[in-house]
């Protein structure tokens, strides 16, 4: 089989990632089929049936061609790509397989971001999207999210049903398409209209509303990605032009080559658009990862410090904010991740806004929105503790272009009374307790890893009790077992949410969770706890509990 796909590498559109891998990293091409997960695809580059290149991706849009004929009798899809290395070379022959097979592809000239596709789906009435990224993984990976009529990624059952019809196509080295001007011509492949960008920059301004000062000087940068000219443009619209961008991080590369990793979640992102702001003596930066569904802020004080918020201090800021804003009494709802940090539900619920729980992975946090929307209730904001915020569901992605013009417009906000970011989180954990954030992931390589991991997960599955110095413990969530185990009682109720790999210890003091990358042969350990040194409980639990 090897042999086939080399004859073919000059057509694979990977040639050049080939050539530089080992005869190893080829090998694993080869060692497995790259399949459509809950997820979505998300891969590395190379030839073979494991790895992403024309074929596989080929042979995903046929699977796809035929599941779109399966729901629908005239099957039209919307497809954005963002500036990853052959995101836009995916798109078109993705666009040509379906076109082939008689589905209206709608497909834009140039890059577009996440929440585009997603508001793009819902204003055009598609039967589906697609948007090609791997968001803020590595340079070397990229991949394909798709999207349900409703805006949302989708959901595990049309998934598996999706990975079926995929699972279908045998010979993926031989599909032919019609030639990409040829179904232009016959309004197969159609052109993505300014109208739809325009109707997308209205909502935002909608919900934002027009500065009426302008007085914080904010640092924009896409990190290579596809924020920009999009979010100057959305801010230009509300009256701000207090912003400088980071052009040497503005221009689409897929090296992403000023960064480690273009992921706003890491605090290293900062170090070229903070000595930006140092030049231009900004108060805040914005940063976007490739495809602006994740955002990332510093905000910078007069005496030159700096101080970056994690993804779950950022989702305070937006609670506050928009309680503030949501004056009517209308019920009010928070839709926030089981692994997002404790103190976010305990500010909603003291603002008496509700708290709804849902899996990692915000096409849960889209389903909850679908079944929500007939009700007359306000959402104030749906979140996970990655750096990903929705405040008002046009598109029902996370969406960093609606949340940094929010944030942009808070800060002026509050400048306006001498206060910061800062401010506003002091206040409230001097109200609500000290609670601190940490995601670990740990690493656990090769068979031997893999091994490890499930010996560990299923050390976790025996426990009823758990002991650590300072901590009261409450309960355990098996979300394994979907049993919540009260550990003063010995009761066991059921969790109301979809089985999943996690555990999760209650304490009265917050939580602590654990489960496996899905992806990668690593754990991941979220802790969000009110004590005073973070740092001494996590090296106690990690060494009690062999994660090290």
């Amino acid at each position: 089989m090897r042999a086939q796909w080399e004859q073919r590498i000059s057509e694979s559109l990977v040639e050049q990632f080939h050539n530089v891998q080992t005869e190893e990293e080829v090998a694993t091409g080869f060692t497995d089929v790259l399949s459509f997960g809950t997820a979505g695809i998300r891969s590395t580059f190379g030839i073979g049936p494991g790895r992403l290149n024309k074929f596989t991706i080929q042979k995903f849009a046929l699977g796809l061609a035929k599941y779109l004929t399966h729901i629908s009798n005239t099957p039209k899809i919307v497809i954005h790509f963002d500036t990853r290395h052959l995101s836009q070379e995916f798109a078109i022959e993705i666009a040509k397989v379906l076109g082939t097979n008689g589905i209206e592809v709608i497909l834009p000239e140039t890059y577009k971001s996440t929440p585009e596709l997603s508001f793009a789906v819902r204003h055009l009435k598609t039967t589906a999207g697609i948007m090609i990224t791997a968001s803020h993984n590595p340079k070397n990976y990229n991949g394909i999210k798709v999207y349900g009529s409703d805006g949302g990624q989708l959901l595990t059952e049309p998934s598996l049903e999706l990975s079926r019809y995929i699972d279908t196509v045998e010979d993926p080295l031989n599909i032919q398409t019609d030639d990409f001007e040829a179904l232009q011509e016959c309004k197969l492949i159609l052109p993505f209209k300014d109208e739809t960008t325009k109707a997308y920059k209205a909502a935002v301004k909608n919900l934002v509303g027009s500065f009426e000062s302008a007085e914080t000087k904010t640092i924009l940068t896409s990190l290579h990605g596809t924020s920009l000219p999009l979010l100057s443009d959305v801010l230009e619209d509300l009256s701000y032009t207090n912003y400088v961008v980071e052009e040497k991080q503005s221009t689409p590369n897929g090296d992403f080559p000023t960064v480690r990793i273009a992921n706003p979640e890491e605090a290293d992102t900062f170090d070229l658009s903070k000595q930006l702001a140092e030049k231009e003596q900004a108060q805040l930066i914005i940063a976007t990862d490739p495809d602006a569904d994740r955002i990332g802020i510093v905000e910078r004080y007069e005496d030159g410090t700096t101080r970056y918020f994690n993804g779950n201090e950022i989702g305070l800021l937006l609670i506050k904010l928009r309680h503030a804003q949501l004056t009517s009494d209308a019920h009010k709802y928070m839709i926030k991740s089981v692994v997002t940090g404790a103190l976010s539900e305990k500010l909603a619920q003291s603002l008496n806004i509700e708290v709804i729980n849902v899996l990692t992975g915000f096409k849960y946090i889209s389903e909850q929105l679908k079944q929500l929307e007939e009700k007359q209730s306000q959402l104030v904001i749906a979140f996970e503790e990655s750096h990903g915020y929705l405040v008002e569901d046009f598109s029902r992605d996370k969406d960093a272009i609606q949340t940094a013009a929010l944030l942009i417009k808070y800060k002026e906000q509050l400048s306006q009374d001498n206060q910061t970011f800062k401010d506003v989180l002091d206040n409230i954990y001097q109200e609500l307790g000290q609670y601190k954030d940490k995601t670990l992931s740990p690493t656990f390589e090769g068979a031997e890893g893999r091994e490890k991991i499930q010996q560990i997960m299923n050390d976790f599955k025996q426990l009823d009790t758990i002991e650590l110095d300072n901590l009261t413990a409450l309960y355990i969530e098996n979300y394994i077992t979907q049993e919540s185990h009260d550990i003063q009682s010995g009761e066991t109720s059921t969790i109301q949410l979809p089985q999943t790999d996690l555990i999760k210890f209650i304490f009265e003091e917050g939580f602590i969770a654990v489960r496996p990358s899905g992806t990668e042969p690593k754990m991941k350990l979220y802790f969000s706890l009110d004590v005073e040194e973070l740092d001494d409980m996590i090296e106690e639990f990690e060494g009690k509990f062999n994660l090290k």
